[in-house]
This record gives structure tokens, C-alpha cells and sequence, in this order.
């Protein structure tokens, strides 16, 4: 065998690999919007994505890892490119500049620039399995940590001082306001666009930051 050839058979598994993982993927996500979460099996899954049952088990343990995928990649994009960011600049300068690399890298929130209805993740913050929601709230409070830690770390504050834990905290905050808002125009039945997602969460920013409230 030629010295080249297990590296490159070990490439293209990787690659089918991953090839099967993205239709899984798509497949739940198509059957999520169209039925529903909780109305959506793992058999169900398996049919829509043309693979057999114990394929999807082979890549998510469970019907919420497919759902919180995603999101466990795209929170940690995000928080990279917080962290990229100058840590002396407003926080509100800090997510749009984050939201806009993430945007130019080919990242959305899962909705859609022409979406009415939104990734069905947000449905369980306030409902649905608390597994899920569980999962959401305990990866940001990871995040934050790791948030808070390079702002103290990068940033010239008094050993005590609480504004890292603050800018993380900020960071959240931003994200679930926009995600708030984002359900209460789902359930309005009006049009959601990515700006109008962003926006939201930058705004309630704004205000959290601007000392007034």
C-alpha cells in the first residue's frame, strides 16, 4: 500500500462522516419546523434522512443533541468572536461587531433572512423539555465564565471588580432578549428577519447599558 494511501482513505471517511451528519442534520430540522419537536422520532428522523436508525445514533446520542448541535457550534463561534474583540470597547460595539464577523462567516441563529417560522430551539426556553432548556441555560453560564475570565485577563480592572462579570453577563443578556423577541413575533405571525433578530438583543442592550432603567 502506498505510504499515501491511509491518509487519504481516513480523509474521505471523515468526510462521508460528516456528509451523513449534515443530512441527519437537515433532515431533523425540515421534520422540527414542519411537525414539531416533540411530534418528531428518531425513526422519523432516520426515514427522512434515508439512513438507518442505529447510523443516527451514531452520531447524536439523542433527538435533543441533533436540535442543540447547532447550537453548541454556533455559541461557540460567537463567543470566540467575542473574545476578539477589544475588551475596552462597549459591550453593544462588542456583539454587533461579533454578529457581523459571525454573519460574514456564514453563521445564522437559525432565522432565515425571509423566516416566519424560527429554529425551534426557542420554543424551549419557555416551554417544551426542560432538557433542552437546561442544556441552553448551563452552556451559557460555561460561556460566561469563560467570557467573564478573559475580560479580567485582558482588561485592566481592580481584582475585585465585578464589570467582566458584567460584560459577560451583558453578552447574555443580549442573546436572550433577542431570542424573547424573536418568539413573541413568531407568535404574532409576523415577519422575522436575521436583522430584525439582531436588533432586538442589541437594543435591550443599549438600554441595559445606558444607565436609565
Amino acid at each position: 500500500m502506498d505510504s499515501n494511501d491511509a491518509p487519504r482513505s481516513s480523509a474521505r471517511q471523515e468526510r462521508r462522516k460528516a456528509a451523513t451528519r449534515a443530512k441527519i442534520q437537515e433532515a431533523a430540522e425540515a421534520l422540527f419546523e414542519s411537525r414539531g419537536y416533540a411530534n418528531t422520532s428518531i425513526e422519523d428522523i432516520s426515514e427522512q434522512a434515508d439512513v438507518a436508525v442505529r447510523t443516527v445514533y451514531m452520531h447524536f446520542p439523542s433527538k435533543a443533541s441533533i436540535m442543540l448541535d447547532y447550537f453548541d457550534r454556533w455559541l461557540d463561534a460567537f463567543s470566540l468572536a467575542i473574545r476578539q474583540r477589544p475588551v475596552n470597547e462597549p459591550v453593544v460595539v462588542t456583539v454587533k461587531e461579533a454578529l457581523a464577523a459571525m454573519g460574514a462567516a456564514g453563521w445564522i441563529d437559525r432565522a432565515r433572512p425571509d423566516a416566519v417560522k424560527i429554529y425551534p430551539i426557542i420554543e424551549h426556553l419557555d416551554s417544551g423539555s426542560p432538557d433542552v432548556a437546561g442544556h441552553i441555560l448551563q452552556r451559557w453560564m460555561r460561556e460566561m465564565s469563560l467570557l467573564a475570565e478573559d475580560a479580567r485577563e485582558r482588561g485592566d480592572y481592580p481584582v475585585d471588580s465585578l464589570e467582566p462579570q458584567a460584560r459577560a453577563s451583558a453578552v447574555f443578556a443580549a442573546w436572550f432578549s433577542a431570542m424573547s423577541a424573536t418568539r413573541a413575533r413568531t407568535l404574532s405571525h409576523d415577519n422575522v428577519t436575521l436583522e430584525q433578530v439582531d436588533d432586538a438583543g442589541l437594543e435591550v442592550l443599549r438600554v441595559m447599558t445606558a444607565g436609565n432603567l
